[in-house]
């Protein structure tokens, strides 16, 4: 994994898998030494760490982080991250892949925010459970005394026993996801960005789970809000069996559907027309 500072520096390099393998043996954790962690009753989780990784540190406007650092403060959370999987609770039969994670730290190594700015999982439970024990991890001050910020992720799979299509550029979901985009004006704006969303289509057309990343701040209640509507979405594409992973962007500002209607036309604009 890349560590970079928010002017695009590239400092660090790690690499960090979540497995849900369901197997009986007891899952490891390797981010620089040995980890003990809880095991699952369901999958068990494994850690993995790049036999590649390596350890740089490059003089900037901001402060730098070596690999061991990061390590070292990250890994007396892991028995945690792996517990925020069980909050996709059904959907860790299908959801899975990789969440990356911005972290923003003051020069004193104090989390100032965590934003998840990329997910293929598609579960926001999942994902906002990340940011909020992201949130609390305190880090050694970097280097220079200075703010910095990197990207961690880690990735989750799933347990299968459901079946995943990933579904692109599908007419069918693009008229669908047109039509219902207006049930999420009344959340508000879930960031000055936008926001991507990834979201699983069950085999009745509706929609089972749900996530969001976005590069900028989040509006954690609109975000909320748009999961819950976007779950009473139906979506006319769907397969016998299997789940369809499909992606769309949400606008900064969505328009309600009353915005789409022409206004009416009054007396004095019908008097014009004769």
């Amino acid at each position: 994994m890349k560590y970079t500072s928010a002017l695009g520096t590239a400092f660090c390099l790690l690499s960090c898998v979540v497995t849900g393998c369901g197997s009986n043996q007891a899952g490891t954790a390797t981010l620089g030494r040995p980890l003990k962690h809880k095991r699952s009753s369901s999958a068990q989780t494994t850690f993995e760490g790049s036999s590649g990784a390596s350890q740089m540190g490059l003089q900037n406007e901001m402060g730098v982080y070596e690999t061991a650092d990061v390590e070292d403060a990250l890994a007396e959370h892991m028995d945690d991250v792996r517990g925020c999987y069980g909050r996709a609770g059904r959907a860790q039969r299908y959801a899975g892949g990789k969440v990356t994670l911005r972290f923003m730290v003051s020069g004193d190594g104090k989390t100032n925010d965590v934003l998840v700015i990329a997910s293929d999982l598609g579960n926001y439970e999942v994902e906002h459970c990340l940011v909020e024990l992201g949130r609390a991890v305190k880090f050694p001050a970097p280097n220079g005394n200075k703010p910095t910020s990197f990207e961690y992720p880690v990735e989750f799979r799933s347990t299968h026993e459901v079946q995943v299509q990933d579904l692109d550029d599908s007419p069918k979901v693009e008229r669908d996801v047109a039509s219902a985009m207006h049930s999420l004006a009344s959340c508000g704006s879930i960031s000055d960005s936008g926001a991507s969303a990834i979201f699983y289509v069950e085999p009745n057309g509706t929609v089972g789970s749900v996530g969001l990343a976005a590069d900028s701040p989040v509006n954690e209640q609109a975000a909320a809000c748009a999961v819950r509507e976007m779950r009473r979405w139906r979506i006319s594409a769907s397969l016998p069996g299997r789940m369809l992973r499909c992606r769309t962007s949400i606008p900064s500002m969505v328009a309600s559907a009353d915005a789409h209607r022409l206004p009416p036309i009054s007396d004095a604009s019908r008097r014009r027309r004769r």
